[in-house]
């Protein structure tokens, strides 16, 4: 295990709210605080450490700074690399709270630059939670299994297509419309997006950062059919998450022992629960390193 130089930006809710967080992994030696700074400089030591102005930064050595605002992320981590701070570096405080922590092994997974494909809002879930940059289209959106499986047999095709606006359809539970646009045969349902524009501005800034050297490819489904045709599919690091009990390597089966208490629970709420961490099954970290594994419901001790 490394031992990673840190300093701290910010000091204020979010920081007292992971403080023992970050205290737990300097106890395990995991990390050095070597400084705190802020947009507030009132103090001269703050909990044991020094507090440093924002222009001393370049004048320190450090492995990562760990922005302590959530609110503020994109706009700390923006003057950071005015500062000069590499963004490889900037880490946000909330991976701190990540049950089990490997520090090692978030900071191989956040830096190998991950595309995850996913048929619903998983994937940007997880991407948020684990406090990553999105490097996929497939953000605030769903797409159809069948659909999404055509997808799947030929994405880079798909991908080399221009989207067109198709539809607009009324969604009950949002309670307002949302644009349906189209690639070939494929149709994306983009319903946390209010116009077609703001659509695909997203959908097309965020296909050029697809990294199509390190895939996570996703899927949920309740159906066999479609489970089987997932397997076939040539990608070497992916999961189909399914209902039904199954010792296909890329499918893992979310079963729970009350599940008649989940019965009432649509499978996609289970699944984008998962991401969130409303529910418990899997270790994100190992499972988009292509380890699917149900560690979080194992009797360890």
């Amino acid at each position: 295990m490394s031992t990673y130089k840190c300093i701290v930006w910010g000091t204020g809710y979010d920081y007292e709210m992971h403080y023992n967080a970050l205290k737990y992994q300097e106890i395990l030696g995991n990390i050095v605080i070597e400084g705190i700074t802020s947009n507030q400089p009132i103090y001269e030591k703050l909990d044991g450490h020094r507090f440093i102005s924002k222009s001393e930064l370049e004048n320190i050595q450090f492995d990562l700074l760990i922005v302590a605002s959530l609110g503020k992320f994109s706009e700390i981590m923006h003057e950071a690399m005015l500062c000069g701070v590499e963004a490889r570096k900037i880490v946000n405080i909330k991976i701190f709270a990540l049950p089990e922590l490997q520090l090692d092994k978030y900071l191989t997974l956040r830096n190998s630059n991950l595309t995850i494909f996913s048929n619903n809002c998983w994937g940007g879930l997880t991407y948020s939670r684990l406090g990553m940059e999105f490097l996929s289209p497939f953000i605030n959106m769903y797409e159809s299994v069948p659909d999404y499986l055509r997808f799947l047999r030929n994405s880079k095709h798909y991908l080399n297509i221009e989207p067109t606006l198709e539809r607009y359809v009324y969604d009950s539970v949002l309670k307002r419309e949302y644009p349906v646009a189209r690639i070939d045969d494929v149709e994306l349902h983009f319903n946390h997006y209010f116009s077609f524009d703001e659509a695909i501005n997203k959908w097309n800034s965020r296909v050029s950062k697809v990294n199509w050297n390190n895939l996570f490819v996703m899927m949920y489904t309740e159906d066999y059919e479609e489970a089987s045709q997932f397997i076939d599919l040539p990608y070497a690091s992916k999961v189909c998450f399914v209902p039904f009990e199954t010792s296909e390597p890329s499918l893992l089966s979310i079963s729970y022992s009350r599940i008649d208490e989940m019965s009432k629970v649509p499978f996609w709420a289970i699944v984008n629960g998962l991401a969130q961490g409303a529910y418990k099954y899997y270790n994100a970290l190992d499972l988009l390193q292509g380890n699917l594994n149900h560690e979080r419901i194992e009797l360890r001790y």
